[in-house]
C-alpha cells in the first residue's frame, strides 16, 4: 500500500521541470564478508539534476555477477551464500528519461563454511536486546518477570549468563535437545510466554540462538573485541512529503574491525509525530514539516539520523523579503527556513512587541503611560532600547531569582526547617542577577558553597541535595542540561555514559560533610580533608571526573568540587554554555533548541545545532554574561515575529518562524490581575505591597498560585511548573470569591476611576490598556460604549466588563 503511493506520488510529480537521476550510488562501495552469520545493508541513493538526494534501496533492481549462487539480495540486504566475490548492480529507472541508470559495489564472502564459536555478550546479547528480553516492561524491570530476571540493557552479561544458563537448573537450555530449551518455545510462543512471540523458528535470532545452545552455551573469551562505537548512515537525509529512507548501521570493534549490525540495532523515532522507523531501520516521514531524529542503539552506544521533511521544495524570495537578518540568531535561523521550505510570519505590532518583552524579562505587564509612549516614539531603534531599559529594572532581578528559586530548590523545610536560610539564598540570588553576576561565577559560588547560611546564602542547595546521588543528579541536570539519574544503577541507555562516569562525577561530592550551626538550629555545611567514594556494583573507588574529563587525583586538604567548578566552567567544556544558552532560548522563544531543556544528549539532538553553537560561543565572548545573551535574543527580528502563523509555517513548531504564544506562569498572572484591578494581593507574613514574583520559596500560602502550577520545588525540573490549562483554574477565574472582590472592592481601580468621574471611554481604554498592552479599536471602543450606555447599573456592567478582560486568552497569554 504503501510503495503504491510512493509510485502514485512520483507519477504525480512529473513534470517538464521534474529533476532527473545523474547518477545512482551503492554504498558501500566494497565490504568483506569474513563469517557465514554476517550479512550487508547496502544503500541505494540517487543524486538528482536538482542537488537534492533520494533514497531507491526499496525500489531499486539488484543484480548479482559472477556466481550468482554466492548470496542473495532482500531489500538492499545482501546474505552470503558461499565464498567468492559478488559484484552487485542496482538498477533504477528514470521517471523523466525512462532511461535505466544503474551503480555497483562487490561484496567478497570468505570463510563462510566455517562454523565460528559463538560469544555470549557478542552474538547472544544483542538478540535479547532487540527482541526486548531484557527491556524495563520484561525481564529487565528490577523484580524480573516470572521468576525469570535478566540485567536492563545487557548490563551485566555475566549475571545474564547465570540466569539463563544455571538458574531453575539449567531448564531455560538444553544442549541436549536444543529445540526443547525454554529460550526457544517461550521465544517463538509454542510454549506459553506472557510476552508473546518474539521471533519465528525461521528467523536469524532463532537459529543464532538455536547454534549457540547447540554449541554448549560457551560464553567466550573475556578479552574479545568489543564494540566500541556505532555509525549510523546516512547522517542527515532531506525527505519530501511522504517518503522513506533505509538506515544502515556498523559497529566499529576495539580491534578495530567492523561490521553491518543493522538488522540488529534498536531504533527509536524521537518525533513520533514526525517520523516512523521499523526494526529492520526503514524510516518513513508521515507528512508532516520538520526534522526528526532517529535514535539508534546497539550494545549499550548510541547514535542519531536527523531526517528532515521541507514544507515545500522552495518558496520565491517574496516569502522572506519582509524579513531582514539583524546579526547570526536571525541568519540562522533563516538558513534553517530556507532549508525547510518554510517562510516567517511577519513582523509583531508594537503593542505586541511591549507587551510580549516585558511580560518575558521583567514578568510585569506595561502601564498605560509605559504603553502610550512606546507607541509615540518614532525612533526607529526603540525595541533595542526598551530591552535594554527592561534589563535595568528592578523586577528583572526579583522575576529571574523567583525562576532560579524553581530549579535551585529554595523552600523551608529540610531538617533545620529554618526559613531564614531560604530568604537569604533567594536574597541573595536576586542580588546576583541585580549585580548580573557571570554566570561561571554564579555556578561556582553554589558548587563550592560551604559554612551556613548566614555568612554564605548558596549552602542551602546542599540542604536540600544532602546525598551523592542527589547532588549528582541536581548539578547535571542544572549545570550540563544532562539527565542522569539512571547511570546511578546501569548505563545510560540513550546516551554514552556509565554507570562509571556517573560515579566518577560523584566523587567531586565525596568530602561534604553537615554540622550543627553556630546560629540557631541551621546545619552547617564543611569539607573533610580526606573522603573517598566507592561504584556501588564493582566497589571500585572512583577518581574525580567530569563526564568526557580528565580523571584527577584525590589531594589531602582539598575540596574535589573545585575542580568540578574548573571543569564545568572551563570554556571547552561541551555542556555548560550550550546548557544555559538553550534555557534561556526557551524562556523567550517559547521551545527550546534542545526540547526537553534539561534533556541534552547524542540521541536527542537540537533542531538548530548551528544556532546552539552559536549562541554559546557568544556567551563565552562575553564572559558569561547573561544579559547580552538575552539581550541578543530579544532583539532578533526572530523573537519580533507575530504569533499568526501564516500557511507557509502553520505546521512548524520547532523553527522559530512565528513566534510561540505561552500563558503567563502563576506568578506572573497573580501579578497582572492585581495590575489590572488595582488590588494588592497580602500574602501571610510578608509586607503589603510584595508581589508574587517578590516571594522567597513556594511555602507562602496562595491558592490561585497553587491552581495556576507554582512549582513546588521538590526537583530541579522546569517540568514542576505546570502551565496546561485543567478545570480549576477556569472555575477559579469565573466564579472565585477571591477574583470577584479584587475587581468588586472598594479600593478597586475601577472605583477610583467612577469616583474621578472618568468618561465610560477612558474606563474602557484602561482596561485594554492595562490588560492587552494596547488601545483598543474603534470597533471595540464603541460596541462596549452602547452596551455601557445601555446597562441600567453602569458600575456592575463595568465590573462584568473586566471579568471579561480578565478571562480572555488575550490577557492570560503572552503572545
Amino acid at each position: 500500500m504503501f510503495l503504491s503511493l510512493i509510485a502514485a506520488g512520483i507519477a504525480a510529480s512529473i513534470t517538464a521541470e521534474s529533476p532527473r537521476i545523474t547518477e545512482v550510488l551503492v554504498e558501500p562501495a566494497q565490504v568483506v564478508l569474513s563469517d557465514a552469520d554476517q550479512s550487508v545493508q547496502f544503500l541505494v541513493t540517487l543524486k538528482m539534476s536538482d542537488g537534492t538526494l533520494r533514497d531507491a534501496t526499496r525500489q531499486a533492481e539488484f543484480s548479482l555477477g559472477g556466481k550468482a549462487n554466492l548470496a542473495v539480495v532482500e531489500h538492499g540486504r545482501l546474505v552470503p551464500k558461499g565464498d567468492g566475490v559478488v559484484p552487485v548492480q542496482a538498477s533504477v529507472v528514470d521517471p523523466v528519461s525512462k532511461q535505466k541508470l544503474s551503480g555497483s559495489a562487490q561484496a567478497t564472502i570468505k570463510d563462510f563454511g566455517v562454523e565460528r564459536q559463538l560469544h555470549f555478550v557478542n552474538d547472544i546479547e544483542p538478540i535479547l536486546t532487540k527482541s526486548g528480553c531484557n527491556t524495563g516492561g520484561c525481564h529487565g524491570k528490577a523484580s524480573g518477570q516470572n521468576g525469570f530476571k535478566l540485567s536492563l540493557f545487557a548490563f551485566e552479561p555475566h549475571f545474564d549468563y547465570d540466569a539463563l544458563v544455571n538458574e531453575s537448573r539449567g531448564r531455560r537450555v538444553f544442549p541436549a535437545s536444543p529445540e526443547q530449551s525454554l529460550l526457544l518455545t517461550k521465544a517463538t510462543a509454542s510454549t506459553v510466554h506472557g510476552g508473546g512471540s518474539r521471533f519465528d523458528e525461521n528467523s536469524e535470532a532463532y537459529r543464532m540462538l538455536l547454534r549457540w545452545i547447540q554449541q554448549g552455551v560457551p560464553y567466550g573469551a573475556e578479552d574479545a573485541p568489543k564494540v566500541q562505537r556505532i555509525e549510523v548512515l546516512p547522517r542527515e537525509r532531506l525527505l519530501a512529503g511522504v517518503g522513506e529512507q533505509q538506515l544502515r548501521v556498523v559497529a566499529y570493534n576495539t580491534d578495530g574491525s567492523s561490521h553491518d549490525v543493522t538488522r540488529h540495532a534498536e531504533y527509536k523515532a524521537q518525533q513520533p509525530d514526525i517520523l516512523k522507523v521499523e526494526p529492520n531501520g526503514l524510516v518513513t516521514t508521515l507528512g508532516h514539516t520538520g526534522e526528526g531524529a532517529v535514535m539508534v542503539r546497539y550494545m549499550g552506544v548510541v547514535d542519531v539520523a536527523r531526517i528532515a521533511v521541507p514544507f515545500s521544495r522552495g518558496l520565491p524570495a517574496e516569502s522572506y523579503a519582509h524579513f531582514k537578518p539583524k546579526g547570526f540568531v536571525d541568519e540562522l535561523v533563516s538558513t534553517k527556513w530556507h532549508k525547510l521550505g518554510i517562510a516567517p510570519s511577519p513582523l509583531c505590532t508594537d503593542e505586541e512587541y511591549l507587551r510580549r518583552a516585558s511580560l518575558d524579562v521583567i514578568g510585569t505587564l506595561p502601564t498605560p503611560e509605559e504603553v502610550q509612549k512606546f507607541l509615540a516614539d518614532k525612533d526607529p531603534d526603540k525595541r533595542d532600547k526598551l530591552v535594554d531599559s527592561l534589563l535595568e529594572r528592578n523586577e528583572y532581578a526579583s522575576y529571574w531569582a523567583n525562576q532560579w528559586g524553581d530549579l535551585l530548590r529554595v523552600k523551608r523545610g529540610g531538617n533545620d526547617g529554618l526559613k531564614s536560610g531560604t530568604f537569604a539564598f533567594s536574597g541573595w540570588l536576586r542580588n546576583a542577577f541585580a549585580q548580573n553576576m557571570p554566570y561561571d561565577q554564579f555556578v561556582r559560588a553554589i558548587l563550592t558553597a560551604q559554612g551556613e547560611s548566614a555568612e554564605n546564602p548558596p549552602v542551602n542547595w546542599y540542604r536540600h541535595v544532602r546525598n551523592t546521588v542527589a547532588q549528582v543528579n541536581d548539578s547535571s541536570q542544572l549545570f550540563m542540561g544532562t539527565r542522569i539519574s539512571c547511570a546511578n544503577c546501569h548505563n545510560h541507555p540513550y546516551e554514552r555514559i556509565t554507570q562509571d562516569d556517573y560515579w566518577g562525577f560523584g566523587a567531586f561530592f565525596s568530602r561534604i560533610s553537615f554540622k550543627r550551626g553556630q546560629f540557631g538550629n541551621e546545619q552547617s555545611v564543611f569539607v573533610k580533608k580526606e573522603g573517598t567514594i566507592n561504584q556501588p556494583r564493582t566497589g571500585q573507588q572512583m577518581k574525580p571526573k567530569g563526564l568526557g574529563g580528565p580523571e584527577y587525583e584525590y589531594v589531602r586538604g582539598e575540596d574535589p568540587r573545585e575542580k568540578l567548578a574548573n571543569w564545568l566552567t572551563d570554556p571547552k567544556n561541551p555542556f555548560f554554555a550550550k546548557a544555559i544558552v538553550n534555557r534561556l532560548w526557551a524562556h523567550f522563544m517559547g521551545v527550546g533548541l534542545v526540547e526537553a531543556v534539561d534533556d541534552m544528549r547524542v540521541t536527542n539532538p537540537p533542531s538548530n545545532p548551528e544556532l546552539l553553537d552559536a549562541l554559546a560561543k557568544d556567551l563565552l565572548n562575553y564572559q558569561f554574561d547573561l544579559k547580552h545573551v538575552i539581550a541578543t535574543i530579544m532583539k532578533s527580528r526572530a523573537y519580533s515575529l507575530s504569533s499568526t502563523p501564516i500557511e507557509e509555517n502553520r505546521t512548524d513548531r520547532q523553527n522559530y518562524a512565528r513566534y510561540t504564544p505561552k500563558r503567563l506562569s502563576a506568578e506572573t498572572l497573580l501579578d497582572a490581575v492585581d495590575a489590572v484591578s488595582g488590588s494588592q494581593e497580602k500574602f501571610t507574613g510578608l509586607p503589603l505591597g510584595t508581589r508574587a514574583i517578590d516571594l522567597p520559596d513556594e511555602s507562602v500560602p496562595s491558592y490561585f498560585l497553587n491552581v495556576f502550577g507554582r512549582s513546588m520545588r521538590e526537583t530541579a525540573c522546569e517540568c514542576e511548573r505546570s502551565h496546561a490549562p485543567n478545570l480549576s483554574q477556569i472555575l477559579h477565574l469565573m466564579n472565585s470569591p477571591e477574583l470577584q472582590n479584587k475587581i468588586t472592592n472598594d479600593k478597586s481601580r475601577l472605583v477610583a476611576m467612577l469616583k474621578a468621574k472618568k468618561t465610560d471611554e477612558e474606563i474602557l481604554t484602561d482596561f485594554y490598556l492595562r490588560a492587552f498592552g494596547r488601545p483598543p479599536q474603534a470597533a471595540e471602543l464603541k460596541d462596549a460604549v452602547a452596551l455601557i450606555a445601555s446597562a441600567k447599573d453602569r458600575k456592575a456592567e463595568f465590573e462584568d466588563f473586566e471579568w471579561m478582560f480578565l478571562n480572555s486568552k488575550e490577557f492570560l497569554f503572552n503572545h
